[in-house]
């Protein structure tokens, strides 16, 4: 499946999912961590599940083996994507949830047709706003907006990351690849998995 969100900036309200229906009852159903991906509108999902975990470090893949990587819930790298992200540099995430700076740098790296590396180096600002009500499978959660707007010299997006209050757990996000591949939308329904073996 396509999921890359092309255009405009997708919505993560709670109306933009009207059209998939996952549950607590549905999600019941797996025995293994799971998280879903979605496109801007809605309309297409695809569930992932977890290839590998090194170092708060888990890599999803799905059925057609696209894989997204992520580190604390921020992506760090993606395969199967016409521009993947070979990886980037965060610098210290732990600073970037407790919000002990408002602004961060951190770089992206491409591999471009000529097989050699393309950095894009961004320097973005950080907001958070809370109690912000996040519908998640059948439940309604107060969490924390953490908004991340970044820049570079030919490029910029912005990240939304939806955590529960006073952690670094990241519940769903929006999270920008690259320039041709825009944004996915990532719900983290792992964290409400209990019958997980």
């Amino acid at each position: 499946k396509n999921l890359i969100v092309k255009g405009p900036d997708p919505d993560l309200s709670n109306g933009s999912r009207a059209k998939i229906s996952n549950d607590r009852k549905w999600l019941s159903k797996f025995k293994q961590p799971i998280i879903s991906l979605l496109s801007s509108d809605g309309s297409s999902q695809a569930t992932l599940v977890a290839l590998g975990n090194y170092k708060n470090k888990l890599t999803w893949v799905s059925s057609d083996g696209i894989s997204v990587s992520f580190e604390d819930g921020v992506l760090i790298a993606t395969r199967g994507y016409s521009q993947d992200l070979m990886e980037s540099e965060h610098g210290n995430l732990k600073n970037f949830f407790n919000l002990s700076s408002k602004s961060r740098e951190k770089t992206y790296r491409y591999l471009t047709g000529q097989n050699e590396y393309e950095e894009l180096k961004f320097s973005c600002s950080i907001s958070a706003k809370k109690n912000i009500t996040s519908k998640i499978l059948d439940l309604d959660l107060k969490t924390t907006e953490l908004t991340e707007i970044c820049e570079s010299e030919n490029s910029s997006h912005t990240n939304l990351y939806y955590l529960l209050p006073s952690t670094k757990i990241v519940l769903k996000s929006k999270q920008w690849i690259s320039q041709s591949n825009g944004y996915i939308i990532c719900y983290n329904y792992y964290a409400f998995q209990s019958n997980i073996l």
